[in-house]
């Protein structure tokens, strides 16, 4: 018998903290800054892949302290919508408010009842900074034509200088003229765009764009300690990050103004394996004026820093300016049989609508005017800035970026005219309190507090667009008596993207070592590809791919090729349909519609798993605002 109480005594302890770590109880994995909003959500599937498990939650949650195991908040959960089941997610859900819980520390949210738990998550003023360095960091594991050294890279992910041989960046050549040696130019620099290792003008430019706008917004998080070759030498991280790309940009200018508008470049594992030429494409109005507003910007922000780079910038940006003026109608388009490139990159980045390339000249207005005080350009923007989809329309969205971005910068220019500021901050204030902004949080629309309209490709990086949307008010001081709650908003989209959806996934790749246990394992990449030993699936392969990359996201419009199951020229192409089940994607709620896979042809992984510097910029932006 004293044995039989002996093993009680000792073991049972034990017992009760053998919990089982529940996908229904959903948290931001890394945690939450100590005098945040604090939100669990309990889930039960009804519809989707995993409509069969279902979950009865208990009335009463607690907090647990991870590492002592005691119980430091206890609160009834709250039914969303008495029980409805959510179309975009296919749940039924409940919420656990545990915002009085302030004190630093590692928890978990515990159903003592179900004998549950969630993830282990810190409490902390510092628990996204690790984060946002990884995040950033990926940018220079995308660099073109730079080594990735061990001593920054990690031995797992170094590599040599990439696309730097013979007819590669040092010597590339115009696509149309591919024999003539005289077209060669060193265009070397800038970064790969996504999971293909193609460079585009525009794009490049909107990263430059809101990696600087990141920058100036808030100053605080951007150290000199991020772990990149030109840490400590006395300028912010992701300053020396920018630079990379500012550089590249100057070399492609053609020599009257104009800008390349998008260079080719062939792949390979790891990225400098690849031996294929590099191509340019011809330059065009839109790559000229997206030169010119990030030149203009980078010119004003490396003024602190380095005057000569600045003035270089300067001088370019107002070339680029007076040949798009001169020149409003000259396109390119890449990869495109019609127009004799097919084969010349793979995303089309030619902006064909009126509307976008007004907002880009008025973009590179607003940054040329900033840079250099010439009120020809303020001229420009105030006669023009009502034309833009956030003025004419009264809308704000997060595919509208650019123009509502570029128009509330404008309203905190010293000489900005009083009348336009006056106009622009009226009209964000009309359009963000509409349906899917302000509506969808007064009617609480979405069990996960992230509401967003539209699940297509590239969702996670709409998210992160939609909560910059709401912190916008404190950014630029519109809606005064919002500001108390637009930052909670703001943050409630971080949350999403960190684990607070139905997933239960963060959406950052390989992210164990920094405190998400369920981040993201496959991506589409190049160089992380199915099949490699060393960077195919985390936990699999030796490596993985690099942490801190946002994939694209759920997307209600995957499907795999049209040739499938049996219609792809041949058996064998016919059953690489079926090389992974994708059951749990496919016919998917919109919030599911995502799966960790980085397959080629013909499953098309890449709209789902495919990163891209557009989505890493705006997860960048938003996350820094939380970084103190």
């Amino acid at each position: 018998m004293k044995r039989f109480l002996f093993f009680l005594f000792f073991f049972f302890p034990c017992l009760l903290f053998a919990q089982t770590q529940s996908n229904h109880i959903v948290i931001d994995q890394f945690g939450y800054l100590p005098d945040a909003e604090k939100i669990a959500i309990i889930r039960n599937p009804k519809v989707g892949f995993d409509s069969t498990d279902s979950f009865t939650p208990s009335k009463t949650y607690a907090v647990v302290n991870a590492k002592s195991g005691k119980t430091v908040f206890k609160g009834k959960i709250t039914s969303w919508q008495n029980g409805k089941i959510d179309k975009s997610s296919g749940d039924q859900a409940w919420r656990f408010n545990f915002s009085s819980v302030k004190a630093e520390g590692e928890y978990y949210i515990l159903d003592s009842k179900n004998n549950v738990k969630s993830y282990t998550f810190t409490i902390s003023d510092n628990v996204y900074k690790d984060v946002l360095r990884q995040a950033v960091r990926t940018f220079y594991y995308q660099r073109s034509g730079f080594p990735k050294d061990k001593q920054f890279a990690g031995e797992g992910w170094a590599d040599k200088a990439s696309h730097i041989g013979e007819n590669q960046d040092l010597q590339c050549r115009q696509w149309m003229h591919k024999d003539d040696a005289s077209t060669a130019k060193d265009v070397h620099g800038g970064w790969y765009d996504a999971g293909d290792f193609n460079r585009y003008t525009n794009w490049t430019c909107d990263y430059i764009e809101y990696l600087l706008l990141a920058y100036e917004e808030n100053p605080k998080p951007w150290t000199d300690d991020f772990g990149i070759p030109e840490s400590g030498n006395g300028v912010p991280d992701i300053l020396d990050e920018v630079r990379w790309g500012l550089e590249h940009i100057l070399r492609l200018e053609v020599g009257n103004g104009s800008f390349i508008s998008v260079l080719h470049e062939g792949y390979g594992t790891p990225p400098s394996a690849n031996k294929e030429p590099t191509y340019w494409g011809d330059p065009s109005t839109s790559a000229s004026l997206s030169a010119a507003a990030a030149l203009a910007y980078g010119a004003k922000i490396f003024a602190s820093f380095d005057q000569p780079f600045a003035n270089k910038m300067r001088e370019a940006a107002v070339r680029a300016w007076e040949w798009a003026n001169a020149n409003p109608e000259v396109y390119f388009f890449n990869n495109s049989r019609e127009h004799g490139t097919e084969g010349l990159a793979a995303g089309q980045q030619e902006i064909t609508d009126p509307m976008h390339r007004s907002e880009l000249k008025l973009l590179a207005a607003l940054r040329l005017f900033d840079a250099t005080g010439d009120k020809q350009y303020q001229t420009y923007f105030d006669s023009n800035y009502q034309n833009t989809r956030l003025v004419a329309w009264g809308l704000v969205f997060p595919f509208g970026e650019l123009n509502q971005d570029m128009l509330l910068y404008y309203t905190k220019l010293p000489n900005a005219t009083p009348e336009v500021v006056d106009k622009i901050k009226y009209s964000y204030q009309l359009g963000i309190d509409t349906i899917c902004n302000l509506f969808s949080i007064r009617d609480d629309e979405d069990p996960y507090l992230a509401c967003q309209k539209d699940y297509v490709w590239g969702s996670n990086g709409t998210k992160s667009k939609q909560g910059s949307i709401y912190y916008n008010l404190i950014q630029y001081n519109v809606m005064p008596e919002m500001q108390g709650k637009a930052k909670e908003y703001a943050a409630r989209y971080i949350h999403y993207l960190h684990g607070v959806n139905p997933l239960n996934k963060c959406y950052l790749t390989n992210m164990s070592k920094y405190g998400a246990e369920n981040s993201v394992r496959q991506i589409y990449h190049s160089w992380f590809c199915e099949g490699n030993e060393l960077w195919d699936e985390a936990g699999v392969s030796k490596y993985g791919p690099v942490p801190g990359f946002v994939p694209g996201g759920p997307n209600l419009e995957y499907d795999w090729d049209a040739c499938c199951p049996k219609n792809c020229d041949s058996e064998y192409n016919n059953s690489l349909c079926f090389k992974v089940d994708i059951t749990n994607l496919k016919n998917q709620p919109a919030q599911k519609s995502y799966m960790d896979i980085n397959n080629g042809w013909p499953t098309n992984a890449w709209s789902v798993s495919e990163v891209s510097g557009g989505y890493q910029v705006q997860y960048i932006r938003l996350l820094s605002k939380f970084v103190k």
